[in-house]
């Protein structure tokens, strides 16, 4: 790439749990993407995602605040850290950008943002949006969430995961209304991060060839948010975009039994019901072992696996990232921490 050449960024959205995170740590092992520069935004105050990913001296965390709304200038922040950064030779010439947003962000204001931010417009590129949707919840998300839909809408390609664990029926269900939703972005299927990116690439080339960089796709971005609360507004013709679902760090400082943990777990899941929309983090069991523990709303069941971070990533601690709607922290702790001892 020739050194006044704009740099290339990819934009990955997708609901709470749909796999983001998986398929960019598998691309970023791979050519197209080896060595880019990567930004991940997390609702919640701590992240762990930027540790799961294999990046380390290249990648920036924008954590607390969602970047289509608040966390924007995060964004913009970090993008112009990077460049000088790049620049300067404090890190490698990485060749592209990743950016992994928040399950809950709306593509809009990101795209917008590379037009209107000067270095961003002069010296980046935005190429693509991939947008990422969990087969097993089918079409209940973009029901119940119209940023999923905007995150549908933007899309140059779209890739369905975890088709393998979901009936046909559901799977064929929410095939037609992404079709619906963007009938000319190609559709794509990912298993466990099966999915190279040069697929991927192949799939957004032609439009990415055609358009001079993603903004274009505002233009498709146009969402009927009925009577959702969860608005939208435009004012001054400045995106203003209201989260009704918070991010809440439960602390987890004590070891704590496996089968402790999953009744506590199912004691806030009980508790929320459909207002959990996520939760992630880790814990450290009586083994003295930690653990990933996660939620999506498409599986509807709590994962508690072994941690596998990347060498020399900074860990969080030990605790877990609850999103909700509608739930207050003293509501979460108490339904969490109230119904059993570790």
């Amino acid at each position: 790439m020739a050194a006044s050449s704009p740099i290339p960024v990819y934009l990955l959205a997708g609901f709470l749990g749909s796999g983001k995170t998986t398929l960019l740590s598998a691309w970023l092992e791979q050519p197209g993407l080896r060595g880019a520069a990567v930004i991940v935004n997390e609702l919640g105050e701590v992240g762990l995602d930027g540790a799961l990913l294999g990046v380390t001296e290249q990648a920036s965390l924008v954590s607390g605040s969602c970047v289509c709304c608040t966390g924007l200038p995060g964004l913009e922040q970090a993008l112009e850290d990077l460049f000088w950064a790049r620049l300067q030779r404090r890190m490698p010439a990485f060749p592209a950008v990743a950016i992994e947003t928040t399950g809950m962000a709306d593509p809009a204001p990101i795209i917008q943002a590379f037009q209107d931010h000067p270095l961003l417009r002069e010296r980046y590129r935005l190429r693509a949006v991939v947008t990422v949707a969990g087969a097993p919840a089918g079409t209940a998300v973009l029901d119940r969430h119209p940023e999923a839909q905007a995150q549908v809408r933007a899309a140059h390609a779209l890739i369905m995961t975890k088709t393998r664990e979901t009936p046909g029926e559901t799977t064929r269900a929410l095939a037609g209304r992404l079709a619906a939703l963007n009938p000319e972005a190609p559709m794509l299927v990912s298993n466990q991060a099966d999915l190279p990116w040069d697929r991927v690439w192949q799939a957004i080339a032609p439009q990415a060839s055609q358009e001079s960089d993603a903004v274009p796709r505002l233009a498709a971005i146009d969402v009927d948010h009925g009577n959702n609360e969860h608005a939208h507004f435009h004012e001054n013709d400045e995106h203003v975009h209201h989260h009704d679902a918070q991010a809440h760090f439960l602390a987890l400082p004590d070891a704590v039994a496996r089968d402790a943990l999953l009744i506590r777990l199912h004691a806030l899941a009980d508790t929320l019901g459909d207002d959990l929309l996520r939760l992630k983090g880790t814990a450290v069991l009586a083994d003295g072992q930690r653990r990933m523990v996660q939620f999506a709303p498409d599986d509807r069941r709590f994962d508690v696996r072994p941690l596998s971070a990347a060498a020399g990533a900074a860990m969080p601690p030990a605790g877990l990232t609850v999103i909700a709607m509608h739930a207050s922290v003293e509501r979460i702790a108490a339904a969490f921490f109230g119904n059993t001892a570790a």
